[in-house]
């Protein structure tokens, strides 16, 4: 039964885009069915909010059961839950009242689209930052606009970074393993979006590791469950990541299998870190992935 919960429920990242366009669309015909040139749209008007009230309800519904998989965790979650829900009652409610009450809706009908439009943005903005991580509109920003957006200084990993023209400049984590997970593995470990209670993306969370404990045992990749199940064969339930995300290369494997055998330092230029010329070549590779 949970499986087929969890099947309906990814089905939530398919049919939100109707609410949305379709909320819109009675927003805009709302105001511009208030002008006595397009007052032939008043009436279906109606059926738009009701569409709009419905598509909301049914994508609210599959959002709750998206969000029982396991990992769906966290106030970011919690906060896009309760955006929704609340969305799909505002939508209900302006369809109930400008059909039931419309003398007095059309008093007071911008109030009630700006609610809609607000929640809009709230709602999408905060699914956003599950999707892509809270950074990810801010990641190339000028440095105190970042700073700002973040509400303080940004983490190392968020900064951007100087492009790598001489490997051995290179910070082994900044430059080299952090973007690699970021890219392949964030999109489920973020901090926003913590599947298995595990995020990748900042050094002290990918240390701390998620709900069965560590995942990295310094000095040690065999013992370590990132370098296991990154390595698994494809077809194996473990391997990571799943769902047919895009998988690390060879290099980027090769890359963090070495950074962990020195401790998995959380700087530390390449040079400097003096690896044999074999994994001086995957560096090089991962740094161009």
């Amino acid at each position: 039964m949970n499986d087929f919960i969890f099947f309906l429920g990814r089905f939530h990242v398919l049919v939100l885009h109707l609410p949305i366009g379709i909320l819109l669309l009675a927003v805009l015909m709302e105001i511009l069915s208030r002008r006595a040139r397009f007052a032939a749209l008043g009436p279906a008007v109606s059926l738009v909010w009701l569409a709009g009230a419905l598509t909301a309800l049914v994508t609210v519904a599959l959002g709750y059961m998206h969000a029982s998989e396991p990992g769906f965790t966290g106030p970011a979650v919690n906060h896009h839950r309760w955006a929704g829900t609340l969305l799909a009652l505002a939508a209900i409610l302006v369809w109930a009242w400008r059909l039931e009450a419309p003398a007095m809706f059309a008093k007071v009908w911008p109030v009630p689209l700006a609610a809609i439009v607000l929640l809009l943005s709230i709602t999408g903005h905060l699914g956003g930052n599950l999707t892509h991580g809270s950074t990810y509109l801010t990641e190339f920003a000028p440095g105190p606009f970042r700073t700002m957006a973040g509400g303080g200084k940004s983490a190392p990993e968020d900064a951007p970074r100087p492009k790598v023209t001489d490997i051995a400049k290179a910070d082994i984590y900044l430059d080299i393993v952090a973007p690699a997970l970021r890219d392949r593995c964030g999109s489920c470990h973020n901090d926003d979006k913590k599947r298995g209670g595990l995020s990748l993306v900042h050094y002290d969370a990918l240390m701390k590791g998620g709900e069965d404990g560590p995942i990295i045992a310094s000095k040690d990749p065999g013992k370590s469950d990132l370098y296991r199940r990154i390595t698994l064969p494809r077809d194996n339930f473990d391997y990571m990541p799943k769902n047919n995300k895009t998988p690390l290369d060879a290099a980027q494997k090769e890359a963090i299998r070495w950074w962990i055998s020195v401790g998995a330092p959380k700087e530390g230029l390449v040079g400097k870190l003096a690896p044999p010329a074999d994994v001086y070549a995957a560096l090089k590779k991962a740094v161009a992935s």
